[in-house]
Order: structure tokens, then C-alpha cells, then sequence
């Protein structure tokens, strides 16, 4: 009987690591889906979404990122990935050009068509807001 618990136990711990991961796996199925804009970006409570609204970013399945203005023809690339923390999904994004942007955002809601992130700064406690929709 002992051992019935065990095993029990063991697949109760198996079923809820395999919740994280794929929720890690539709964060990353979703993103690299069309193009998504910023619609919400907050800085130490200021709101700065006006700095990013005319990019147009595409994810794709190689871990790079690219930003695009509306207006020009240049596009700026970067990397972005996400993994597992303790208890929610990092959302890692990395631009030499957009340095408020380049941070390890946690997952807070995600869908095939929004994606929401926060990030609380370590040395104030401060809270940084970044949302994607799909355009």
C-alpha cells in the first residue's frame, strides 16, 4: 500500500511539471505566429507605449526577434527564448537598440493573440509592464 502512494505521488508530481512545460510551449507556438506591436508598455509607472507603437515585431523558432518602425526599412534584430522559473514562465528578450525592452519578463497571461509581461526590478521593487498583441 505504501508503495501505491508512492507511485502515486510521483505521477501527481510528473502531470504538474508537464503543465509548466507546456504552458512554456504555447508561449513559444503562439509568439512565433504572425507579426505582434507593442500595446502597452509601462516604466516605473510611466506609460511609454507611444516610444514602441509603430514597430512590428516577428518571433521565429530560431530564438531571434525582429523589430521593424513603420516608416523605414530598417529592421533591428535581437534574440528572445523562455524557460521554467520556480513557479511561472520567463519570457527573455534581448535588443542592443531597445535596452528597456531587453529584460527577463515573467509571463503573467498569454494567449494565440496577446501576451502579457511583467518584470519587478530588484532594486527598488518597482514594476514594469510589457504587452504584445498580434496585429
Amino acid at each position: 500500500m505504501k508503495n501505491v502512494a508512492i507511485v502515486l505521488a510521483l505521477a501527481v508530481a510528473g502531470l504538474t511539471g508537464c503543465e509548466k512545460s507546456s504552458t512554456q510551449k504555447s508561449v513559444d507556438n503562439s509568439v512565433i505566429e504572425g507579426t505582434w506591436k507593442i500595446t502597452l508598455y509601462e516604466d516605473d509607472g510611466e506609460n511609454e507605449t507611444s516610444d514602441y507603437s509603430d514597430l512590428s515585431f516577428t518571433f521565429k523558432d530560431d530564438g531571434t526577434v525582429t523589430a521593424q518602425p513603420s516608416l523605414l526599412t530598417v529592421i533591428y534584430s535581437g534574440t528572445w527564448s523562455t524557460n521554467k522559473d520556480s513557479d511561472h514562465v520567463d519570457f527573455n528578450l534581448f535588443f542592443s537598440q531597445y535596452e528597456d525592452l531587453s529584460d527577463d519578463w515573467e509571463v503573467v497571461n498569454s494567449s494565440d493573440t496577446k501576451l502579457e509581461l511583467k518584470d519587478v526590478s530588484g532594486g527598488d521593487g518597482s514594476i514594469d509592464y510589457l504587452t504584445f498583441e498580434k496585429k
